[in-house]
């Protein structure tokens, strides 16, 4: 039986049809991001999304071309955080752990915030090979940027001289990863709360 909150989003609006289209098209990746996350592509159809926005597969045609297509705007979202959370590091006035701690939090807080719902972070390989090329961009850079934090805070002494920048990264991105497999918005754990303790429990382990 459809989820009436979800299939509420749907239908709801009195807009625009610009803005309905959008809204739809929204609450289309955003369920599939979901079912991706917990099922995995290749397990979820889009008759499965369909079902549980409590319309038929041939209406989201309208929204989409393909179950590809939804998978890599997906992602693409996972990336648009990702810079964002990039931007807010970079404007912390601070030591290379400050800055880098705030991306973790950042970045944690936007994928289980309104926006992040859009994001998932599992399922790379099952994209086509251009699109994995352009998602796999998006994430060198964060990794980049999450590396060059971690090693200015060790050149200032803020972050621990014997930690592995690169293993520092799979730690937290492994964590993150696998939290949107679990985390779910309508549950006892408040985003605002998983996203503060993820940045607690990272910082703790990389402070000088």
């Amino acid at each position: 039986m459809a989820d009436s909150g979800k299939s509420s989003v749907w239908k709801a609006a009195v807009l625009s049809r610009d803005e309905q289209y959008d809204l739809k098209r929204k609450a289309l990746i955003q369920e599939a991001a979901r079912a991706f996350s917990a099922r995995g592509y290749h397990d979820t159809s889009l008759v499965d999304v369909a079902r549980e926005l409590g319309v038929t597969k041939g209406a989201l045609y309208y929204y989409v071309k393909s179950k590809q297509e939804i998978l890599f705007e997906c992602h693409m979202s996972s990336i648009e955080l990702g810079d964002r959370a990039i931007e807010h590091a970079r404007s912390i006035d601070g030591s290379g752990f400050d800055s880098v701690v705030a991306l973790a939090h950042r970045y944690m807080e936007l994928l289980v915030g309104e926006s992040g719902p859009l994001a998932i972070l599992t399922e790379f390989n099952a994209l086509e090979p251009e699109n994995r090329k352009i998602v796999a961009a998006g994430r060198t850079r964060f990794g980049n940027t999450f590396l060059e934090l971690i090693e200015r805070g060790q050149a200032d002494g803020s972050v621990r001289g014997a930690i592995n920048g690169k293993m520092a990264e799979f730690f937290y991105l492994g964590a993150v990863n696998w939290a949107t497999r679990w985390f779910d918005a309508g549950g006892e754990l408040d985003g605002s709360l998983v996203a503060a303790q993820f940045a607690d429990l990272f910082a703790a382990a990389i402070r000088a």
